[in-house]
């Protein structure tokens, strides 16, 4: 397992969306979450096996959990906000919940393939 101060990137380049090993080649092709099956720049294989990005979703689960929560904790404290329907209550936290995870499905997706990378990196398939 590699370790120090190279997590900081890391978390850059997951952020940035960009191959965990030369930090150049997009991971995303289109939207929302269509993932290249290897590096454009290095040929890194970004498909280790069947079901892989199950972590990513994970990830982004709990990120969108976490903040809906704390965004809910937050609006007890404010006054009045109970006063709105239950409809419209639903709506906002249903927008809310969906808005999060389309907005963090792509930088979960591309820590868990950086992390993973970090944790025990592999080489790409074909070199060019």
């Amino acid at each position: 397992m590699r370790g120090g101060p190279n997590f900081y990137k890391l978390l850059l380049n997951a952020l940035h969306c960009r191959c965990p090993n030369c930090r150049q080649g997009r991971v995303f092709r289109g939207w929302p979450n269509r993932v290249l099956p290897r590096c454009p720049h290095c040929g890194l294989s970004y498909f280790r096996e069947s079901g892989y990005y199950l972590g990513g979703m994970i990830i982004t689960y709990i990120l969108t959990a976490f903040i809906v929560l704390g965004v809910y904790v937050a609006s007890l404290a404010l006054p009045g906000a109970g006063s709105f329907s239950e409809n419209l209550a639903f709506a906002f936290w249903a927008c809310l919940a969906i808005s999060l995870t389309l907005l963090l499905m792509r930088p979960a997706y591309s820590l868990w393939l950086s992390l993973d990378f970090w944790m025990d990196p592999w080489q790409p398939d074909e070199p060019k």
